[in-house]
């Protein structure tokens, strides 16, 4: 899966779950989605769990950050870089 793929896929969800109400709102890939209203920290919770159901990623604890989920860009470059340490784990 690449980087555009996975942030196409999280801009959809984040659309049909979060901007229901709201459908021409626009999310740049580098919109902080907090920042911008987008999510608030129960949509991030959600948006993790997307994450998990849909990337087979985990985040730790210590991985919940804005370097890793503020942004389209941070959560495809995050997942990109997570399932690769997973592949190389197995």
């Amino acid at each position: 899966m690449t980087q555009q793929e996975i942030i196409s896929r999280t801009r959809d969800y984040i659309r049909e779950n979060f901007l229901y109400t709201r459908p021409d709102f626009p999310i740049g890939d580098d919109d902080n989605l907090m920042a911008k209203g987008v999510v608030d920290s129960m949509g991030m919770v959600e948006l993790i769990t997307f994450l998990q159901d849909t990337f087979a990623v985990k985040p730790s604890d210590d991985e919940i950050t804005e370097d890793n989920l503020a942004t389209l860009s941070r959560i495809a470059g995050y997942v990109l870089r997570k399932s690769g340490a997973t592949k190389a784990a197995a």
